[in-house]
């Protein structure tokens, strides 16, 4: 009897934002500096594989955003810094959960975002212009940790990027504006079995003996973050075909202890939505005692098929 059960494996993603603009020499602050700047304000995640954070890819991934700020007018030093748009909510929200990110001013941080209005010490990127008419480019890099689960679908969330001039008396707000990530969540779905061998998606099944009957256990395990089911392809409609053309014997299948019909290759079978850990879903062969059955090999092939919702 051959089974091929096909291994889904999915993986995960992270994205970022940076800035640092080359700084010139120290200059006092020019009442008459005036900034502005443009900023990559909606960031779309793509992920690894190009459809969005993957819940079981291990490593980070970043997506990176740029900032045009614009000067004119007289010498002055500044600085960027963000805030989540809700009091410490650097979260994306979905329908079912939420996810963390963070915006860095480097790839390996320190994070840009600071529940103080004007940031901290850590968390602003500094930059200064000479008097005239100039422009910086900064790098913000966008991450969301790995190793977050959640369920599919779309989650966004906001924060809010400052431009400060950095006056002697006091920072002054040059500009600001919001910044929106944007990540769809795959619905993923991961089988293994260790019958048929990590990387592998058949196996050969040996029955043994079937005079007396068999009652064979095949152990699959699934994760997924959307409802699971299978479906099973019967080459021979539930039968073990003899290899001489005698008549064949008749086997009976259930997954997680449902039956299934093996006369209808169209049925699914809901397994449920197993979450983060490794669900168990035993696949169970029933063959009845079968003395008057002819002598020789049997033999059928079960193709199981599983699929998630979402």
């Amino acid at each position: 009897m051959t089974l091929k059960s096909p291994n889904v494996r999915a993986g995960l993603v992270a994205c970022a934002l940076v800035a640092s603009p080359a700084l010139a020499e120290d200059l006092p602050f020019d009442a008459t500096c005036r900034l502005e700047m443009e900023v990559d304000s909606a960031i779309s995640w793509h992920g690894p594989f190009g459809r969005g954070y993957e819940v079981f890819a291990p490593d980070e991934t970043i997506e990176v955003a740029t900032v045009s700020i614009r000067h004119e007018g007289g010498p002055c030093r500044y600085f960027l810094t963000a805030a989540p748009n809700e009091a410490s909510d650097n979260t994306l929200h979905g329908p079912e959960g939420s996810l963390r990110f963070d915006i860095l001013r480097q790839p390996s941080g320190p994070s840009l975002l600071s529940p103080d209005y004007t940031g901290n010490q850590f968390s602003r990127l500094p930059g200064q212009f000479g008097a005239g008419v100039g422009a910086q480019e900064a790098m913000l890099y966008v991450t969301i940790p790995p190793g977050q689960f959640v369920a599919g679908g779309t989650y966004s969330g906001q924060s809010i990027l400052r431009l400060f001039r950095d006056d002697p008396a006091g920072p002054e707000l040059a500009d600001q504006a919001p910044v929106s990530v944007v990540a769809p969540v795959a619905a993923v779905l991961e089988v293994d079995s260790m019958e048929a061998g990590t990387g592998s998606n058949a196996m050969s099944v040996d029955l043994g003996d079937l005079t007396a009957g068999v009652d064979r256990t095949l152990d699959f395990t699934v994760r997924s973050n959307a409802p699971v089911a299978a479906r099973f392809d019967s080459a021979n409609r539930g039968m073990l075909a003899h290899h001489a053309r005698a008549p064949g014997i008749a086997y009976h299948l259930s997954v997680g202890g449902m039956q299934v019909d093996l006369q209808n290759a169209l049925a699914t079978y809901q397994i449920g939505t197993p979450g983060s850990a490794q669900l168990p879903v035993p696949l169970r062969i029933t063959v009845p005692a079968n003395v008057n059955a002819a002598a020789g090999n049997y033999q059928d092939t079960l193709t199981v098929v599983f699929i998630v919702d979402g």
